[in-house]
């Protein structure tokens, strides 16, 4: 289960590609659980969200995937 900090970082790497120091812990517990991984460029390092760290963000800024017009009826 990841922390509210675990949580937090992944949102940040997805929405500002804010810079996250390879080192830091939550970003170490989320590479560890294969949601993230580092990117080189010319400018450095960068982390990247992996298929599965999207797919998680995905299920749980959608509510589990489910249509919320079928919760309305």
């Amino acid at each position: 289960m990841l922390s509210h900090h675990e949580l937090a970082a992944l949102l940040l790497i997805r929405d500002a590609n804010a810079p996250l120091q390879a080192l830091d812990s939550d970003f170490l517990a989320l590479a560890r659980y294969h949601l993230v991984e580092m990117d080189e460029d010319e400018g450095g390092y960068a982390p990247r969200l992996t298929m599965r760290g999207q797919e998680l963000l995905r299920r749980l800024t959608l509510g589990g995937g489910h249509d919320r017009d079928d919760d309305a009826q």
